[in-house]
């Protein structure tokens, strides 16, 4: 079996209120206490990035279990690809600053779906190839950045904020199984949340120098995210999202061999709380097993691990409970992976 020994995360210590978001969006600050469900966010600072979170989050992870750097057989980052640098690979980096000299290290790339996804290639790895036995995943995001809080069209994703954790699986590991997971991809919204320049197709050009060198908006505008067809992909979320996010659960379920009642914790993705809730009916599962990130917003694919940190201090999560952690990722991906929590007898 695949167990999970330990995990660490990491947000940023300063926060923006509802009320500060309010006056940056122009959204009405009750709009995004109550729809939205945000009541504060968490906000970079310049030391904030991707692989230096990550970096972060791992050393901690090693020092809280005593795990020998040179011991880990692959590193997997499981983060975003809007990282320090453009074409870079940060497990690389991460391998290099943490002195995991004996393992090889790369990047998976699949938004803020990557933690469930992430626990499924690691796992099924680990079970093909017996010399991987210490795999260190990690993740940073800090594509709030890229969010034009200008945009009224954007809102979906003023509930972004930057976030990184660390988790160390280990094959024979006695507790904390990962069990089945559950993959589902909506290719109808492809390309609706893109970053339109600075890709092979729009690199940047002295025509778009100039224009920005004319218009400041323009240079605002450049390194932010667009949505090409943003009523249309709001049209088409509400459609399919309550579904694929359901049956990401189910299939999970199934794979895991346990049904949607037997979920005893259930950690999602920072959506809307009318949307977490709905999911939570849908499924048939109690309110009181989930915790919703009322105060975090969306830290990528870390949420469901902040979820987990809460749930286990609140009881939530006991030796023996069936643990979901549920991620989603604009592309759209959703994705869900099983942990049996505790010791594997249990």
């Amino acid at each position: 079996m695949t167990g999970i020994v330990k995990y660490t995360t990491y947000t940023p210590e300063n926060t923006m209120t509802a009320d500060a978001l309010s006056q940056l969006t122009g959204v009405p600050a009750d709009v995004l206490r109550e729809k939205m469900g945000i009541r504060r966010i968490h906000v970079a600072g310049p030391e904030d990035q991707p692989g230096a979170m990550a970096v972060q989050c791992c050393r901690r992870l090693l020092t809280e279990t005593g795990m020998n750097p040179l011991d880990i057989d692959m590193i997997l980052y499981a983060g975003e690809t809007y990282a320090e640098y453009v074409c870079w690979t940060v497990a690389i980096k991460v391998q290099e600053e943490i002195g995991a000299k004996n393992a090889y290290a790369w990047d998976l790339s699949f938004r803020c779906a990557g933690l469930p996804l992430a626990l499924k290639v690691a796992k099924d790895m680990m079970t093909a190839d017996a010399s991987l036995k210490n795999v260190l995943v990690c993740c940073g995001n800090i594509n709030a950045q890229l969010v034009d809080y200008k945009d009224p069209s954007q809102t979906m994703l003023f509930n972004m904020g930057p976030g990184a954790f660390a988790l160390l699986l280990q094959q024979g590991y006695g507790a904390n199984e990962v069990l089945g997971t559950g993959i589902i991809t909506d290719s109808q919204f492809h390309s609706d949340v893109i970053g339109l320049h600075g890709g092979s197709l729009n690199p940047l050009t002295q025509e778009m120098v100039m224009e920005m060198a004319s218009d400041p908006e323009k240079t605002r505008k450049f390194n932010l995210l667009s949505l090409p067809d943003a009523a249309g992909m709001k049209k088409r979320l509400g459609e399919a999202s309550l579904p694929n996010f359901a049956n990401c659960v189910r299939l999970a379920c199934e794979k895991s061999g346990i049904q949607p009642g037997d979920i005893d914790f259930i950690g999602v993705v920072h959506i809307g709380n009318r949307a977490h809730y709905g999911l939570m009916k849908e499924l048939g599962i109690a309110e009181e097993k989930t915790v919703f990130l009322w105060d975090d917003g969306h830290c990528g694919q870390v949420d469901p691990l902040l979820a987990l940190d809460y749930a286990i201090a609140q009881g939530l999560v006991k030796e023996g409970s069936f643990v979901a952690l549920v991620g989603a990722g604009t592309g759209y991906a959703f994705a869900c992976t099983i942990i049996k929590w505790g010791e594997a007898n249990a």
